[in-house]
């Protein structure tokens, strides 16, 4: 295993804000697929009493975490915002298509990614599901528009990574995007 202290950790892994290492890991156990895994908090956001937790229409049925001002978000709005305040273009891959509104401008499709990226999300993704479905990362992020550029984060909290999002990643790299453009965060709520 590599630490993100290590020269062969990529440095844009330090956008995430992990706690402690990262390590270049099989994506899922027993995978041949390698991928960078890192480990994130997040506080999680408790609604202020008599207020009762939002409903599903607001939340997507998102884990909530508190903002610095109080107010509640989700990991991959979090992630996203990460990766714009370090410089990046970044967007969540919302695959439902059924987010809320209001989180549009979080938000990335194929057809509004740089074209070389369009291009690789739409081949992977149907490489692995022809009927569109197909696993792609959560998050997208990228600082010119080109593949070598380009890096694929998903955020996980409890629920394991699924075959189709490994082959997602086995389909990238078969594509010509490196392990260290790929990457799992792992997030748990902090007690701060």
């Amino acid at each position: 295993m590599l630490s993100i202290f290590g020269s062969d950790c990529p440095s844009w892994l330090a956008v995430l804000g992990p706690v402690g290492e990262c390590h270049l890991e099989p994506v899922i156990p027993g995978s041949d697929i390698l991928v960078w895994h890192a480990n994130l908090e997040f506080v999680p956001w408790i609604p202020p009493l008599p207020s009762p937790k939002p409903p599903w229409s607001e939340t997507y049925g998102k884990s909530l975490m508190a903002r610095d001002d109080g107010s509640w978000t989700v990991a991959e709005i979090e992630l996203v915002r990460r990766f714009r305040k370090a410089g990046w273009q970044a967007g969540w891959m919302d695959t439902w298509g059924k987010a809320p509104q209001k989180w549009s401008e979080w938000i990335v499709t194929p057809e509004s990614l740089p074209l070389p990226l369009e291009t690789l999300c739409r081949a992977v993704t149907n490489a692995v599901d022809p009927d569109g479905g197909g696993g792609p990362p959560d998050i997208i992020a990228w600082q010119d528009g080109s593949i070598s550029d380009a890096v694929f984060v998903e955020s996980k909290v409890k629920d394991k990574v699924l075959l189709d999002q490994e082959q997602w990643f086995r389909e990238a790299e078969n594509a010509g995007v490196s392990q260290n453009q790929l990457a799992i965060a792992r997030w748990s709520k902090s007690n701060a």
